[in-house]
């Protein structure tokens, strides 16, 4: 109900009335702008396709392994904020493989297992959630075990092990499509009142980590390579396979087929990736 000036009363008209208003709708907008940009910042510190990322070619494998069909190398593994990286904090593993059919008959790649320090067998994960879940997972076991985990650190072995890692166009060999940066979305609001925008504050914030979880979950599915593949005689092929974190992996099993039935081949990681995701600090 609306007041009209009278006698020994302020109205709704009144001029102090209007100005005590006026302040203090600039007072909670600016109080409601800071928390909208909080929140729209704290979203910027998540999972995103980085704008300007660098592809790369490593001129040296990190290990190797043959049976008599098959030869299969590590070239490179992308780490969170590590040489290739195209995902700002990324809590997962990109591994990059080439693998060789030197029989005379099709072989079918039919499986990727890596094997951490702890003997555990980590699978692939088809997207960023599965793989952010797993890596949790894994951080989780290790802590267990008085074990800190720390994404991307203990690199070092790995940029001995791998000589000299270029920027260069690695994005097509291992059938990459790179889409480049993905906008920070923004958001404005109006003083409507009080904290009643908080809601609409942290649906903004909401939105702009799900809008980049979905870039880089797009971006994921159309990196790695679907399972199974099949390589025809004298072929090489390579692949892009993604895990959750797997510290200072020992072994990258390959499992495949022929018409002689299931073979696995396993390539040696523990001195090239030695202390990956190792944190030295104990928990």
């Amino acid at each position: 109900m609306l007041y009209k000036a009278g006698p020994g009363r302020l109205g709704i008209n009144s001029q102090p009335i209007r100005l005590w208003l006026r302040e203090d709708v600039m007072k909670y907008s600016t109080i409601i702008t800071a928390v909208v940009t909080a929140l729209v910042l704290s979203a910027c510190g998540g999972t995103k396709v980085l704008k300007d990322s660098q592809p790369l070619q490593a001129t040296k494998s990190l290990a190797a392994a043959s049976d008599q069909r098959v030869t299969a190398i590590l070239d490179w593994v992308i780490v969170r904020d590590g040489p290739g990286t195209w995902a700002k904090n990324a809590d997962w593993d990109e591994y990059l493989l080439r693998v060789s059919n030197s029989s005379d008959q099709p072989i079918q790649i039919t499986g990727l297992i890596v094997i951490d320090s702890l003997d555990t067998r980590i699978e692939p994960a088809p997207g960023r959630k599965h793989l952010v879940k797993g890596s949790k997972l894994t951080a989780r076991r290790y802590k267990d075990s008085g074990i800190k985990v720390k994404a991307g650190r203990g690199t070092g072995t790995m940029l001995v092990a791998g000589a000299a890692v270029t920027a260069v166009g690695v994005g097509a060999a291992y059938s990459a499509v790179l889409m480049g940066g993905f906008g920070t979305a923004g958001a404005g609001a109006g003083a409507a009142g009080g904290l009643l925008l908080l809601g609409p504050a942290l649906v903004v914030g909401g939105v702009v980590r799900g809008v980049r979880n979905s870039a880089v979950n797009k971006e994921i599915v159309q990196r790695q390579t679907p399972l199974p593949l099949q390589i025809s005689a004298g072929e090489q092929l390579a692949l892009d396979i993604f895990f959750p974190l797997a510290p200072s992996p020992r072994l990258v099993e390959i499992i495949y087929t022929d018409a002689n039935g299931e073979h696995r081949l396993g390539i040696d990681t523990s001195a090239a990736l030695h202390g990956l995701h190792m944190d030295a600090s104990k928990k």
